[in-house]
């Protein structure tokens, strides 16, 4: 019998990994135990595999740990926090789960759209104030169907919500790096051109230093004042002093955000607003998806035990040397 192969498990992963996997691997977690330091200078030499997620960090300080890393695999779909240089440098093959949460997102997105074109918050305060009476005086509200939508990163999750958005009959627009020529919807060569043109704007474009605060105060006021934003992407693709300006001083309508960057007294003014609609970042994280995630890692560490070609492999060339996604 082939000898087994260390992982270490750096994040939380499901009861039926813990069970499977110990047949063909050897498991050790790194966050049930007092130190990972210690126990890395005990077993660092056997780790090929190293499980982890999107928040927490692969840098090379911790590479330097495990010198015979050979893959890291990766429960999420952001790389925010992996050292991708020293990665490739150390020829580390890297996967994701790209496509795992896909759906999820896309439907929080339109959770977060209806929530605010319907009035979904304050009419249930009313109802639970005043009995449960359906004759509750209501907020007025309006209907998301047959309005324009555009979508700032049109990949997996992005075609989700186009898919979505053809079901309430939407006219989808959408801006990528470059217009993508299997699909039928309407580019934008520009950022701005696609704020423009749209009543909801959803961020669904990767994260990263290539989109930081791309939506900033020139693409809000183009969205203008019955506009809505929605972001199921990453925080630090808003401005997020451009966005609570925005909203103050009425530029946008309204926005739903699942995800905020910004330091907290940015954050905390956010709070205080009746048009603005927030949720923990589980845009993506629903028991669905976390099942696809888990099924995923262990059809990849299979893989990789049999030597065969790896699913989500990152191309660590390209993502290294990243583009920006948008045209100003």
């Amino acid at each position: 019998m082939p000898q087994k192969i260390g992982v270490l498990v750096n994040c939380p992963i499901n009861q039926e990994n813990r069970e499977k996997l110990p047949k063909y691997f050897n498991l050790y977690f790194a966050e049930e135990v007092a130190d990972r330091n210690t126990l890395l200078d005990q077993i660092g030499n056997e780790i090929h595999i190293i499980v982890s997620d999107g928040p927490r960090q692969i840098d090379a300080k911790l590479m330097d740990q495990m010198p015979n890393l050979k893959l890291i695999c990766l429960q999420s779909v952001g790389i925010d926090y992996l050292d991708i240089d020293t990665a490739n440098k150390r020829s580390i093959q890297v996967t994701n789960a790209a496509g795992t949460n896909a759906a999820s997102c896309a439907d929080h997105a339109f959770a977060l759209m209806l929530t605010l074109y319907r009035n979904i918050i304050i009419n249930n305060q009313n109802m639970h104030s005043n009995g449960a009476n359906e004759q509750t005086p209501f907020a007025r509200s309006n209907t998301i169907y047959g309005k324009n939508i555009g979508i700032l990163g049109l990949g997996a999750i992005g075609c989700e919500l186009a898919k979505r958005a053809t079901a309430f009959d939407m006219e989808v627009f959408y801006h990528n790096r470059t217009k993508r020529a299997d699909i039928p919807f309407n580019y934008c060569p520009t950022l701005k051109d696609l704020a423009y043109k749209v009543n909801i704007l959803v961020v669904a474009c990767p994260g990263g230093d290539a989109t930081r605060n791309i939506v900033n105060s020139s693409i809000l006021k183009a969205l203008g004042v019955n506009g809505t934003l929605i972001n199921v992407a990453r925080g630090s693709i808003v401005d997020t002093r451009a966005l609570v300006l925005a909203l103050q001083d009425g530029i946008i309508k309204n926005a739903g955000l699942d995800v905020i960057s910004g330091v907290e007294q940015e954050r905390n003014l956010l709070c205080n607003m009746d048009n603005v609609v927030m949720s923990p970042h589980i845009a993506g994280n629903t028991d669905e998806s976390w099942l696809k995630r888990s099924d995923l890692i262990r059809k990849i560490l299979m893989e990789f035990r049999i030597r065969g070609p790896l699913t989500n492999l990152l191309d660590l060339d390209n993502t290294a040397k990243i583009k920006p996604l948008l045209t100003f």
